[in-house]
């Protein structure tokens, strides 16, 4: 008497053999394998179809990894062979259908992939990627995303859309479906209300502390940074302007584990200037109110730019209030002084090279004569110029690159210094070994309106 058993799991072997013997090896869901027999291929043809047809049932599963569900009958004496009698194939693809939508805008936090290889009679898993995310409220969010939908390109580009956005620190818009946090799209845009609309805001400064934060989910990937804010460089050479500049403190949030953050330390262990990119998080109140309680403007620091910037607060004891979050999306750590290789010039004054002497400005028109009127420009008189600069240097060995029209003289902290001729003609050189603050002029016997004032210094030590 033979007995009927039914068997899951993942082909790894087909043998054809003579007489038409097919060997199956399966692997089944508890590690186990076992071989399963078609018997004559080439025999009894009004069943030949039916053989046929399992093989390639089988081979088909074989070479796409996929589950198969055989239903075996085995002759109740030692050695008999278990023959195939069914042959199902199982697909592992995802074919779930999203019933309720909801969108949600937040930052990628973490990313994991997993393939789960299983036969089990509880139904099949796909491949998965799990994405944790941190909305603007500062929840975390554990979604799914299925990487065997039958579009698989799409899945493809939905996950890199998602690796990308980790990178780089932006957030996305997830739609998705409510009951089982699978995610159905994914979208990047700039103007994502929950977000607001300055992501490219710049802040220039000093990191004060360092300090960790517990999110909604129990976890600490959060660190809050306390950033000081410093007037911005602008222009060749690190010039910084002399306008007012008032320096606010600024709580920045950043992911542990990225790279912003190691910048991060090495800026407030070294007490290095940082240059970051900051995205604001809308805060605003909750539909209710207390009784009573008024509702409080924000200040708002300043930014390298000018525009204003959201400070993330501390959480209030106002419990109908939600703070103002500041992300970090980028930094940037720079060498003491913002540069190793060149002076920060704190102020530059070359009145007499742009308005000519006597404070006659080169545009204003000084008349020859009272039928034609003419500038110094276009006189092209020579006269003595001046150019002067307050900068602070790295200790090293600087290099004063000239490329100027006539004689002149370099003299630092009224030093002169010695000039070279450089193989390319026209071109001079000066050195000096400097640290600190220093005073550079630089002395033109015949200038004139037309020509420009060339000159670079870098450190070459």
């Amino acid at each position: 008497m033979a007995t009927i058993e039914t068997k899951r799991g993942f082909v790894q072997r087909i043998e054809i053999g003579r007489a038409g013997l097919v060997v199956v090896t399966l692997l089944h869901e508890d590690g186990a394998t076992a071989e399963y027999h078609i018997q004559d291929l080439d025999a009894d043809p009004e069943r030949f179809n039916e053989r046929l047809s399992k093989l390639g049932v089988l081979r088909d599963a074989m070479t796409r990894a996929e589950p198969v569900e055989i239903e075996c009958s085995r002759e109740d004496k030692a050695g008999a062979p278990r023959l195939i009698e069914r042959a199902t194939r199982i697909t592992r693809d995802s074919g779930w259908l999203a019933q309720h939508i909801e969108t949600l805008d937040a930052l990628v936090a973490d990313v994991s992939v997993f393939a789960e290889n299983r036969a089990a009679a509880a139904g099949e898993k796909a491949d998965t990627a799990k994405v944790s995310v941190i909305t603007g409220d500062l929840v975390r969010r554990a979604l799914t995303l299925d990487l065997q939908i039958p579009e698989r390109d799409v899945a493809s580009a939905q996950l890199q859309i998602i690796l990308d956005a980790k990178q780089q620190g932006m957030p996305l818009r997830f739609y998705v479906d409510s009951e089982n946090q699978r995610i159905t799209g994914v979208a990047t845009d700039a103007s994502l209300q929950q977000f607001g609309r300055d992501s490219g805001t710049v802040l220039d400064g000093f990191v004060e502390a360092l300090s960790m934060v517990l999110t909604a989910g129990g976890t600490d990937d959060l660190a809050v940074v306390r950033f000081i804010t410093a007037p911005p460089f602008s222009g060749a050479g690190n010039v910084v302007a002399l306008t007012p500049f008032t320096p606010d403190n600024v709580d920045l949030l950043v992911f542990r584990e990225s790279t912003n953050y190691k910048l991060f330390e090495a800026g407030l262990r070294d007490n290095l200037r940082m240059r970051v990119m900051v995205l604001t998080v809308s805060g605003g109140q909750k539909d209710r109110q207390p009784k009573g309680k008024a509702d409080e403007s924000r200040s708002t620091p300043a930014s390298s730019g000018g525009a204003p910037v959201a400070a993330a607060k501390k959480p209030m004891a106002n419990e109908y209030e939600r703070p103002e979050i500041v992300f970090v999306t980028g930094a940037e750590l720079l060498a003491p002084l913002a540069s190793a290789s060149r002076p920060v010039w704190i102020k530059i004054s070359r009145k007499t090279l742009d308005e000519g002497p006597d404070g006659f400005e080169c545009t204003a028109g000084v008349p020859s004569s009272d039928l034609t009127p003419q500038t110094l420009r276009d006189l092209r008189l020579p006269y003595p110029a001046l150019w002067t600069g307050w900068g602070c240097f790295n200790h090293g060995v600087y290099r004063f690159q000239f490329d100027l029209p006539g004689p002149f003289e370099i003299s630092v902290d009224g030093k002169p210094l010695c000039l070279h001729d450089a193989d390319i003609g026209g071109i001079k050189f000066a050195h000096a070994c400097l640290g600190g603050e220093h005073e550079v002029k630089v002395k033109v016997e015949n200038w004139t309106c037309d020509k420009q004032f060339i000159m670079d210094v870098y450190r070459i030590r």
